[in-house]
């Protein structure tokens, strides 16, 4: 009898040890698990290069929309960027009225060692209320129409709106333009250019 009972109390716990690893190791799955476009409503891509010109500028990416249906929280646009040796013009970025920049990150250029991509992007704040442009965020662009060289690189730009809840708008589009020439006398940046429409 004695037996028997040491036979049971040995198999309740190794029942309620083999439990317990169970049920640690269904938690740790669980946790590990990453979400995959977890609170993304919409993704759009875009594709643009300097047609107009000789220049080999281009920018290609996608646009992250993260929010529920009703209510947009937050915009994340990925971007490649290829910027023609002979450019100054660049890649710019026109983000809408009611949005706000929270963050940048870029690698432009990454085949110039020694140079710090801080000192190649440049963000324009515009204060007409006329404009459905508030920030304009340019990649590459120099103002003395001078090149930099170009190169290539990748940025990150979020966007938070002004107002918590911010409501999808039909007019929510997001500005992007590429490239530069000199024709006439006059110099044009932005020679190509198109609104991703975001809703």
């Amino acid at each position: 009898m004695k037996k028997k009972s040491k036979y049971l109390i040995l198999l309740f716990i190794f029942i309620v040890i083999v439990s317990i690893l169970f049920f640690l190791n269904f938690n740790k799955k669980e946790t590990n698990e990453p979400v995959v476009n977890g609170d993304i409503i919409q993704v759009k891509n875009f594709d643009l290069d300097a047609r107009s010109t000789n220049l080999k500028t281009m920018t290609e990416g996608s646009i992250f929309v993260e929010g529920e249906k009703e209510h947009i929280d937050h915009i994340k646009i990925v971007a490649h960027v290829e910027i023609d040796p002979a450019d100054w013009g660049g890649v710019a970025f026109y983000i809408p009225d009611q949005w706000s920049v929270s963050s940048i990150t870029s690698s432009y250029p990454e085949s110039q060692s020694g140079l710090k991509p801080v000192e190649y992007v440049s963000t324009w704040m515009n204060s007409s209320d006329d404009s459905s442009w508030r920030t304009m965020i340019e990649i590459g662009r120099e103002r003395n129409y001078k090149t930099n060289g170009g190169g290539t690189g990748t940025i990150v730009i979020d966007l938070i709106p002004d107002k918590k809840d911010k409501s999808p708008s039909e007019s929510l589009k997001i500005g992007i333009e590429v490239g530069s020439e000199e024709k006439d006398g006059k110099r044009v940046m932005g020679t190509d250019s198109v609104e991703v429409p975001v809703f």
